[in-house]
C-alpha cells in the first residue's frame, strides 16, 4: 500500500484538524449524555413537587365538595408549562371523572399519580402527564451552548496554534529551505541570522556553517579543476599547450579549413643532440634550454598559429592557413635560423641548439590528426638523416621507410633473445712489438636473412627504441663469459673493453649488474674495462659519479672513447683519471701529413702524460702512422694495420698465455 504523500503544511494542517476537532466531537457527544444525566433527576424532582402541591391543593375542595374549588385548583395545574394535561377520579359516588388535555395527540408525555387522602381517608386518584419534550429542549439549549463554546475554543486555539507554528516551525523551515536551495545551486546569497535558541536556530547556524564549508569546499574543488585542466591541457615546464589541447584547436581547425578549402601545414620539430646538452650541463640547464627554445619557437610564428610541446624535446607546430610549399618554407626557415643563435643558460653557460623538421600538409598527407603527426615525425626523421638542423616534407615512400625500421626494431628484440648477437674482438697492440696488451668488444648480429651486420646498420635503432640498455646489458655477460673461457683455454687477453651507452652507464642498476658478473665469471681487476665516451663522461650527474666510484671499487677500469669530439671538460677528467684516453680516429687518419692533427695529438698525449693516463690510438692503418705514434711515444694502438675485429677462436692464438 502506497504511504500518502503529504507536505509539511498538509500534515501540520491535518494535525491541528485532527487534535483540536476530535476532542471537541468527542465532548460534544459526552456533552448530550452528561446534560441528560444531570437534568433527569432535577425535572423529576420538579415533576413530583409539582404533583404533590396538586394533590394538598385538591384535598380541601374534594373534603368539602367544593366544585368551583376543585375546578379552580386543575386549572392552576394545567396553567403549568410543564404540564400536558391532568386526570382526576374522585372516589365519592356520582363523582364525575375529570381528563383534560392541552398537548396535541402524540406528544411525548410522562404520567405521574398520586392519592389525595385526608384523615386517612382515600379522596381521588391524581394522574397529571408532563411534557416529557421539556428535556429534550433543555439538553438542545445546553448543546447549543456548549457548541458555541467549543466551536470558539476551536476557532481560537487551531487559530494561536497555526500562527505559532507559521512563525515558529513553518516560515523558519522554508528559510532553512531556501537557504538549503542557495547552497545546493551555488547562488550567491547572505548568511540568515539566527538568533533563535530553539532547535531550528541551531539547525540555522549549523546549516550556515555548513554553506560556508561548502562554499570553500566547492572553491577548493574549482582551483584544484582549473589546476588540473592547466596540468592536463598545458606543459608544466614551457605552459605550452600540451598534445591534448593541441588535438582539439587542430580538430576545429581542421573543419575550418575543410570548410574553405585551405591547406595547413603540421611542423614537427626535434632538437638535434639536445640529449648530449642535457647529459654534460645538467638537467636544470636542459630545463632552461628548453623555457628559451619554446620562446623562440612561439616568436618565429604568427598570432593564429598554434606551438605545443609534446614530449622532452620535441614540438608540434600548426601553421592554419599555409598559402603555398614556399610560404611554409620561409616559415620554416626563419624558425630554423632563431633557434641557431646562441643561447644564454644561467651561471654563465652558453649553448647552441638546433632542430630537425618534418613537414606533413592538410589534408593531402592525412585527415586524421595522428596520421599527420605521424607522417610528419617521418618527414623529420628523415631531415635527421639528411644532415640534421634543416627540414623535410613528407612523403609517401617514407612510409615504407618507417616500415622497414619498425620490421628492423622488432628483429633486433627477437635477436637479443634468441643469441643471434655475437661479439667479435680488435686487439689493442704494443705498436713497436705487435704484442696484444688488449681488446675490444664489438657486437655483431647474425640476422638470418640479411647476414652479418654491423653496429652502423642497428645501434641508432636500439637507441632509439630503448633496446640499448638491453643489448649493452648481453653484451657485458657475453664479454665477461668469454673472459673466463679464454682463461680455462690458458690464454689472458690482458683487458677486455665494453662499450656502453650513456643511458646504461646511469642505470643506478649497472653496479650491481656489473660486480654480480665478475663473482659468477671470478674475474680479477682489471680484466674488464668500460668504454665511454665524453658526453657521457663529463656529466654533472650524481648517478654518473656515484657509479663511476662504484666501478672503481671493483677493479673495473674506465676508458675514455673517441676522445676530443664530444664536449671536454678538464677539470672532470682530472677528477675521474680514467685508465684509458682513447684518440679518435678522425684525428689519427691524416697524420703525419696534416700538421694541424698532428699538434692535436700531440696536445691530447701531453695532457694524458701528465695526468698520467694510458693513450690509445685509434684507427691505425698505415706504417706512416704507427711510426708518427711511436715517434711521440704513444704505444697503444688499434686499427686495421694490426687486425680487424674477429671471432674469439681466431684471436685466441695471439693472446697471452695465462698463468
Amino acid at each position: 500500500m502506497r504511504r500518502p504523500n503529504l507536505s509539511l503544511r498538509q500534515l501540520i494542517l491535518l494535525a491541528v484538524l485532527v487534535g483540536i476537532c476530535a476532542p471537541a466531537a468527542a465532548v460534544l457527544v459526552l456533552s448530550d449524555r452528561l446534560t441528560r444525566a444531570s437534568v433527569e433527576p432535577i425535572l423529576v424532582s420538579q415533576r413530583v413537587a409539582v404533583l404533590s402541591l396538586a394533590s394538598t391543593s385538591l384535598v380541601d375542595p374534594l373534603w368539602v365538595l367544593d366544585d368551583a374549588a376543585t375546578k379552580r385548583a386543575v386549572d392552576q395545574l394545567l396553567a403549568d408549562a410543564s404540564v400536558c394535561g391532568v386526570h382526576l377520579l374522585e372516589e365519592r359516588p356520582g363523582a364525575q371523572e375529570q381528563k383534560i388535555s392541552k398537548c396535541s395527540p402524540g406528544w411525548p408525555t410522562v404520567d405521574m399519580a398520586e392519592a389525595i387522602k385526608r384523615e386517612g381517608m382515600l379522596l381521588g386518584t391524581l394522574t397529571v402527564s408532563f411534557d416529557d419534550g421539556a428535556t429534550d429542549k433543555l439538553v438542545r439549549e445546553r448543546q447549543q451552548q456548549i457548541v458555541a463554546i467549543v466551536a470558539f475554543q476551536v476557532v481560537l486555539g487551531g487559530a494561536v496554534i497555526l500562527v505559532v507554528l507559521y512563525v515558529r516551525l513553518i516560515r523558519p523551515i522554508d528559510r532553512l529551505k531556501r537557504q538549503a536551495s542557495a547552497i545546493a545551486a551555488r547562488e550567491p546569497h547572505e548568511q540568515a541570522d539566527w538568533q533563535r535558541g530553539d532547535e531550528l536556530g541551531e539547525l540555522g547556524q549549523h546549516l550556515n556553517h555548513a554553506g560556508e564549508q561548502i562554499d570553500s569546499l566547492l572553491a577548493d574543488m574549482e582551483a584544484k579543476n582549473t589546476q588540473l585542466r592547466q596540468m592536463a591541457m598545458y606543459d608544466h615546464l614551457t605552459q605550452l599547450p600540451n598534445r591534448t589541447l593541441f588535438r582539439e584547436v587542430f580538430t576545429h581547425e581542421a573543419a575550418f579549413a575543410r570548410r574553405h578549402r585551405h591547406v595547413m601545414a603540421l611542423r614537427f620539430v626535434d632538437l638535434d643532440r639536445f640529449k648530449a646538452i642535457n647529459d654534460t650541463l645538467g638537467h636544470a640547464a636542459g630545463d632552461r634550454l628548453l623555457l628559451m627554445v619554446s620562446e623562440r619557437l612561439r616568436g618565429a610564428v604568427r598570432g593564429s598559429d598554434l606551438v605545443c610541446r609534446i614530449s622532452g624535446d620535441e614540438f608540434l607546430l600548426l601553421l592554419s592557413d599555409a598559402k603555398s610549399p614556399e610560404m611554409v618554407q620561409a616559415t620554416v626557415q626563419r624558425m630554423l635560423e632563431s633557434l641557431s643563435d646562441v643561447l644564454e643558460l644561467s651561471g654563465g653557460q652558453q649553448a647552441q641548439v638546433s632542430a630537425s623538421v618534418g613537414i606533413a600538409l592538410y589534408p593531402q598527407d592525412g585527415e586524421d590528426f595522428d596520421e599527420l603527426v605521424r607522417h610528419a615525425d617521418m618527414a623529420m626523421y628523415q631531415a635527421k638523416q639528411d644532415g640534421r638542423a634543416r627540414y623535410a616534407f613528407y612523403e609517401a615512400h617514407l612510409d615504407a621507410a618507417l616500415a622497414e625500421r619498425l620490421q628492423l626494431e622488432r628483429e633486433l628484440v627477437e635477436a637479443i633473445r634468441h643469441n643471434q648477437l655475437v661479439l667479435h674482438y680488435q686487439p689493442i697492440v704494443d705498436g713497436a712489438s705487435g704484442a696484444v696488451r688488449a681488446v675490444e668488444a664489438l657486437v655483431r648480429w647474425r640476422h638470418p636473412t640479411r647476414g652479418l651486420l654491423y653496429p652502423g646498420s642497428f645501434i641508432q635503432v636500439a637507441e632509439e627504441s630503448g633496446l640499448i640498455r638491453e643489448l649493452g646489458a648481453w653484451t657485458l655477460e657475453a664479454a665477461c663469459q668469454q673472459i673466463s673461457h679464454w682463461k680455462s683455454q690458458g690464454r689472458h687477453p690482458g683487458s677486455v673493453a665494453v662499450n656502453l651507452s650513456a643511458s646504461h652507464f646511469r642505470d643506478q642498476r649497472l653496479p650491481e649488474q656489473l660486480r654480480e658478473l665478475i663473482q659468477v665469471h671470478a674475474l680479477s681487476p682489471g680484466e674488464l674495462t668500460v668504454e665511454l665516451t665524453e658526453s657521457t663522461v663529463m656529466t654533472d650527474s650524481a648517478t654518473s659519479m656515484r657509479t663511476i666510484e662504484a666501478l672503481n671499487a671493483m677493479g673495473i677500469e674506465l676508458a675514455v672513447d673517441d676522445f676530443g669530439t664530444g664536449y671536454s671538460s678538464l677539470a672532470y677528467l682530472k677528477l675521474l683519471r680514467p685508465k684509458k684516453l682513447k684518440i679518435d680516429r678522425s684525428f689519427v687518419r691524416d697524420v703525419p701529413d696534416d700538421p694541424d692533427d698532428c699538434v692535436l695529438v700531440r696536445a691530447v698525449l701531453g695532457l694524458a702524460r701528465a695526468l698520467e693516463i694510458e693513450v690509445v690510438a685509434e684507427g691505425v692503418e698505415t706504417e706512416a702512422q704507427r711510426a708518427f705514434l711511436l715517434g711521440e711515444a704513444c704505444t697503444s694502438q688499434q686499427g686495421y694495420l694490426f687486425a680487424k675485429p674477429m671471432p674469439p677462436d681466431e684471436l685466441v692464438g695471439r693472446l697471452a698465455r695465462w698463468p
